[in-house]
């Protein structure tokens, strides 16, 4: 190709390319319109007290995204991406207008232990937005900040431990001796270590709740995120704690606090069991090629393996029914060694359909 044809070429991209650009910025800007729009129509659920979910009109617009795909020969399966990250950014800004407008906190103050953690960061916040004043006790907390949250711990509306059980249980029970005045909430993951120390500043007369939030501290939607409610035998400060989400979309779970652990046991103890042998199990050098199959699983294994050792041994140790789901997994993976070793394809079919019984959308 001469210098000139060349040259004709490049300008073609160049061209192209910044035509790409300008379409980009026009997507962003009708992407914000868009965003107010639903602001406007979150206020309209407000006012006529309707959810922030509508899922029949989410339904009917990612129909009508994919007619549209259809139309310009697009692949529907792009489209409706598209749109399912329009709906969730909808979402986000109508719970948080909902949120900050309701001002649940307005007036209150909360003090959060642990506050400098990653998930204390994000408590924070949530409560901030909620009108709180807030402020943590912790280490890595400035000293002004750490001086008045242990100056307002005795009389704060609102007190939530953000440490692991372990430190919690201890807390807890220094507690007792002269317990808080507001309502005393936990979110860990093991509820086992607190159950009596929980009984004891009940006796001391603390109002005492305890949540589970099933996800990380870098969530930003809560549509799809569950938060477990632990039922203390304290309704009113269950109350208090559960009217904190009530504003956003989050899925309320209620259990018995002495069943929490019982259920951690799969959904914790045997999911990052899993995650950390396949992680162990890898070999010591990549491979050239990945599969889908083992790319999904790489990227949730090293996930798990880079959350922090001490809170995920907790979970394995202090929960006392870990062992029985690890077990279950060591015998499934005895199974499926002896299923190979013997070449049985018959009991191998058998493990798959088993698996396809115990799994979503199995029959």
């Amino acid at each position: 190709m001469s210098r000139q044809g060349a040259s004709a070429a490049e300008q073609d991209f160049d061209s192209l390319r910044e035509r790409i650009r300008q379409l980009d910025l026009e997507l962003l800007d009708r992407v914000a319109e868009r965003v107010q729009l639903a602001r406007q129509v979150g206020e309209l659920k407000r006012r006529q007290k309707l959810s922030t979910v509508d899922f029949a009109q989410e339904r009917v617009v990612l129909e009508r995204a994919r007619a549209f795909a259809k139309e310009r020969g697009l692949d529907p399966r792009v489209t409706e991406d598209l749109f399912a990250g329009l709906i969730r950014a909808s979402v986000t800004v109508q719970d948080d207008d909902r949120i900050r407008l309701e001002a649940i906190g307005a007036g209150k103050t909360a003090v959060i232990v642990g506050g400098a953690g990653r998930m204390g960061r994000w408590l924070t916040r949530f409560l901030s937005a909620q009108g709180f004043t807030t402020g943590a006790i912790d280490p890595a907390t400035s000293p002004d900040e750490g001086d008045w949250a242990r100056r307002s711990l005795p009389s704060a509306e609102l007190v939530v431990c953000s440490t692991p059980p372990a430190a919690t249980a201890e807390l807890y029970a220094e507690w007792s001796k002269k317990p808080p005045a507001g309502v005393m909430v936990d979110i860990a993951s093991i509820k086992t270590p607190l159950i009596e120390p929980i009984r004891a500043l009940q006796r001391a007369g603390c109002r005492v709740a305890s949540i589970h939030p099933m996800f990380g501290p870098s969530a930003v939607l809560l549509r799809d995120a569950d938060v477990v409610i632990c039922d203390t035998g304290d309704p009113e400060a269950t109350s208090t704690v559960e009217k904190l989400f009530e504003p956003t979309t989050v899925h309320i779970v209620r259990v018995p606090l002495a069943d929490h652990d019982r259920i951690m046991a799969d959904l914790l103890s045997l999911a990052h069991a899993t995650a950390i042998a396949f992680a162990l199990a890898l070999p010591a050098t990549d491979h050239p090629v990945r599969s889908t199959t083992f790319q999904a699983l790489e990227s949730l294994a090293a996930a798990v393996v880079r959350e922090s050792p001490d809170v995920y041994y907790e979970i394995q140790v202090m929960n006392p029914h870990s062992i029985v789901a690890l077990e279950r997994l060591r015998a499934a993976l005895d199974r499926i060694v002896a299923a190979v070793t013997a070449r049985d394809s018959q009991e191998f079919r058998e493990m798959l359909a088993e698996g396809r019984r115990l799994t979503p959308g199995g029959v």
